[in-house]
């Protein structure tokens, strides 16, 4: 498809905030937004949406009825199981990005890091591993700590456990579940992710590197451009490349790096849809990731990605507490000249969970980040 008109459907499998911040982005084409819901309270995605259908992910006919009556569908996660994306794929070729090839390519942590590897990037040391006295032997090559993941599922620190020594291994082996592998700790200097956009007729947009600031494995800050070399943004847009064309990516994507002192950059995991490190884009970029999601799956032109400001800084907005979700004092927010408030729909809040985000557009990076600071330290959600 490469064109679009008012009577356009886009597919959404998944009704959280990214799949509301899409579904803004193609209301703005005037397109409609159908979503695909599992949630039995009003999902974020729901205010947005033009349809919502209601149903579970792991009912194959329910969602293969969903599609049908989509022009185009794509997810907002990576969770649905290999077998119904396979199914879609099936029934209807051509309608879904990413499509079931490339989520095979990157649906679990191992398969993500094997196809990786075997495209010539340098990526995190890892074993898959069944056994406590696998991830010892690990450890005898890598050393200690270790970081054991799930497979599949873990996002913002659930799935992910560092293991610091021999004497906590059988202990927190036992606290994940399913499928295992086991990384290398690299001890690096910065988190940075890139975000690409790639349509089908192979046209590729980049943005800036993005600084991703991490607290207790859930992502606070992300501030763009980073601060590195050129270098180093030249091997990450080169990596991020091969690995787009290594899995056949069509959509927008997300590669987390990591950079160590020496200069050594591992590619950690990708995303295959829009990220959370590219959330400041909305405002801060001539086209945001959601619009260029939308025309990458549409196979549209694809928008430029130059910022809007010397600086672009964005803060998470994690939950403070069990209990209804309200931000206070929102005034805060309001009163910050170029800033940008967005909340996300989510009725319920509880520690750590993300509620919303502020992106900051300004010259001077250490203003930006003292505001940014002090926002942190005194807003409740």
């Amino acid at each position: 498809m490469n064109q679009m008109n008012s009577q356009t459907i886009l597919g959404i499998l998944g009704s959280g905030q990214l799949a509301r911040m899409t579904s803004l982005a193609a209301s703005e084409f005037g397109i409609q937004t159908h979503i695909y819901c599992s949630e039995s309270q009003v999902s974020p995605a729901e205010h947005i949406a033009s349809k919502t259908v209601k149903g579970t992910f792991k009912d194959v006919e329910s969602i293969l009825n969903f599609c049908q009556n989509c022009d185009v569908v794509t997810l907002e996660n990576e969770f649905i199981d290999q077998e119904i994306l396979e199914a879609i794929d099936a029934k209807f070729p051509g309608k879904l990005f990413p499509n079931s090839k490339t989520f095979k390519k990157i649906g679990d942590k191992i398969s993500e890091k094997e196809s990786f590897e075997a495209a010539g990037i340098k990526v995190t040391p890892f074993k898959k591993v069944h056994s406590p006295a696998d991830v010892l032997g690990f450890a005898a090559i890598h050393g200690f700590p270790v970081v054991l993941k799930s497979a599949k599922g873990g996002y913002d620190g659930y799935g992910n456990i560092t293991i610091k020594s021999e004497n906590e291994l059988n202990e927190k082996f036992a606290k994940l579940k399913g499928e295992l592998l086991v990384e290398a700790f690299i001890p690096y200097e910065k988190e940075l992710a890139i975000m690409i956009a790639r349509n089908k007729n192979r046209e590729m947009v980049f943005y800036p590197v993005a600084h991703t600031m991490q607290e207790n494995h859930i992502c606070h800050f992300v501030s763009v451009p980073a601060d590195i070399k050129l270098d180093v943004v030249n091997r990450i847009e080169d990596a991020a490349k091969k690995a787009m064309i290594a899995i056949d990516a069509v959509g927008i994507f997300a590669f987390e790096f990591f950079l160590t002192a020496n200069g050594e950059l591992f590619l950690n995991e990708s995303a295959p849809r829009p990220h959370n490190s590219g959330h400041y884009t909305i405002e801060g970029s001539v086209t945001s990731q959601f619009h260029n999601h939308v025309r990458s799956v549409l196979n549209l032109p694809l928008g430029e990605s130059t910022l809007r400001s010397k600086e672009v800084l964005m803060l998470n907005l994690l939950g403070t507490k069990n209990g209804i979700a309200a931000l206070s004092p929102i005034e805060n927010f309001l009163n910050i000249e170029d800033g940008h408030l967005h909340l996300y729909g989510k009725k319920e809040s509880k520690p750590g969970r993300k509620m919303g985000h502020f992106t900051l557009l300004g010259n001077n990076k250490s203003e930006m980040f003292e505001k940014l600071n002090k926002l942190k330290s005194e807003y409740t959600l």
